[in-house]
């Protein structure tokens, strides 16, 4: 027999890989963990007879020649599985979205790209074959794609990731079907919940980075957590938002994180304490352990892990253009022309920064026909500034608030550089495609 599953706990997004498996591959037979995420129980039950799921006992005295896993390569993950193959060495292949490094199933042939989600690479496999699919099936994979790529916004999502959601939307997907699946907070517990990480979060400037830390006590575990947290994370926007539950029925820590931040990366964070999942979405579960003292723990942890955030003084232009106050608006007309600015620093004659004079500014004194005029007659004066210390975060809440393009950096006394709205925008651009800091 040849058998098909996904990790322990599957979710939308091994869903969505599961249910192509058994189109591209039709020999194969599903077999469902005995845990389904909270967000994809909805789905599971309404598309239950699309799997034809069998239990993991039911592989019991059975010979497996081949086993196909989705959305995952860790061993830890599948276990509830191989504890039930015996007798058997079979051909493992893995389809996983993951980075290899936490990889670690022996003698398994992997196959994946780094992508948004593991459905998306699924779907490429099954477009490249030519294969339909039913509307049923495109609506579940969409699910899986939408759900892991946050609707397509994520920084981890790539092209390939909008050619799945496409070719599932030529499928007969339902985007109406696709909302409601991906409503996950449904349940009297989990609004509770919600209001109550609300009042006791509290937001940490930690490296530099936005941290969004909150602390909270459950009788047991309620299920859908996740989904708060991502509901939380939408509403505070913070750099990354990390959850502690301190569940005290078995007395475990329970760890829900997200970040929208390629250099905070959650993968990689996570794997200390023996968590995992994506770059921007992962969790650790901790038994036996003290819930406040693990905060303070991770607290810490955060504070000598997290690489510091990126700052004024590292994009900012060195070589910076300026001209004197006392020159006149047609010569800064013509130095603007010469370097194809739309602005300068203006100094005066000790160095000093003393105003900043724009395309803006030389044309009220082209209209009043004052073009020999003193750019200090026209020019901006006391600007906005940077010491140089100001995050990305803090750049654009300064450019929204002030409503300018250039930011000059004043170090010491001295124009030291100068950063504009499209040295940001592009900065932004770059470290998104590069899968680092991103903000």
């Amino acid at each position: 027999m040849n058998i098909a599953f996904g990790h322990t706990n599957m979710d939308l997004d091994c869903l969505g890989s599961l249910i192509l498996v058994k189109r591209i591959f039709p020999d194969f037979v599903l077999v469902r963990s005995n845990l389904i995420h909270p967000a994809a129980r909805t789905i599971y039950d309404f598309y239950s007879e699309y799997f034809e799921f069998l239990e993991p006992s039911d592989l019991k005295g059975s010979h497996i020649e081949k086993i196909i896993i989705v959305d995952t390569g860790r061993a830890d993950r599948v276990k509830e599985y191989f504890n039930h193959i015996r007798n058997s060495d079979p051909e493992i292949t893995v389809f996983d979205h993951h980075p290899r490094d936490s990889a670690d199933i022996l003698g398994a042939q992997y196959q994946g790209m780094l992508l948004g989600s593991n459905t998306s690479f699924l779907c490429k496999l099954a477009r490249e074959r030519g294969i339909k699919l039913s509307g049923e099936e495109a609506t579940i994979a969409l699910t899986g794609i939408y759900a892991d790529t946050g609707q397509l916004i994520y920084e981890n999502v790539r092209r390939e990731d909008y050619e799945a959601a496409a070719y599932c939307l030529e499928m007969g997907a339902s985007l109406k079907l696709v909302k409601s699946f991906l409503e996950t907070i449904k349940e009297d517990r989990q609004m509770t919940v919600l209001h109550q990480l609300l009042r006791t979060g509290g937001v940490q400037d930690i490296q530099g980075h936005s941290i969004l830390l909150s602390y909270l006590e459950l009788d047991e575990n309620i299920p859908g957590l996740a989904a708060v947290v991502e509901k939380i994370m939408s509403l505070e926007n913070p750099d990354a938002y990390f959850a502690v539950f301190f569940i005290l029925k078995n007395k475990n820590v329970l760890l829900i994180a997200r970040s929208q931040k390629p250099r905070i990366d959650l993968h990689e964070l996570l794997s200390t304490f023996g968590g995992g999942g994506h770059q921007m979405a992962g969790s650790a579960k901790l038994e036996k352990q003290d819930g406040r003292a693990f905060l303070e723990e991770f607290t810490a942890y955060l504070e000598t892990s997290l690489s510091p955030a990126t700052r004024v003084r590292d994009i900012m232009i060195r070589e910076v253009h300026s001209i004197n106050e006392n020159a006149s608006l047609l010569e800064a007309s013509r130095l603007l022309e010469s370097i194809e600015h739309t602005g300068v620093p203006v100094l005066n004659a000790d160095g000093a920064l003393t105003g900043f004079i724009s395309l803006r500014d030389i044309m009220k004194g082209r209209k009043a026909s004052l073009m020999q005029a003193p750019v200090k007659a026209f020019m901006t004066r006391n600007p906005v500034t940077s010491d140089g210390s100001h995050t990305m975060r803090e750049i654009e809440r300064i450019f929204f608030k002030y409503r300018i393009s250039h930011l000059p950096v004043v170090e010491d006394g001295k124009l030291s550089g100068l950063v504009t709205r499209w040295d940001y925008l592009e900065y932004k651009k770059n470290q998104s495609a590069s899968g680092t800091n991103g903000r």
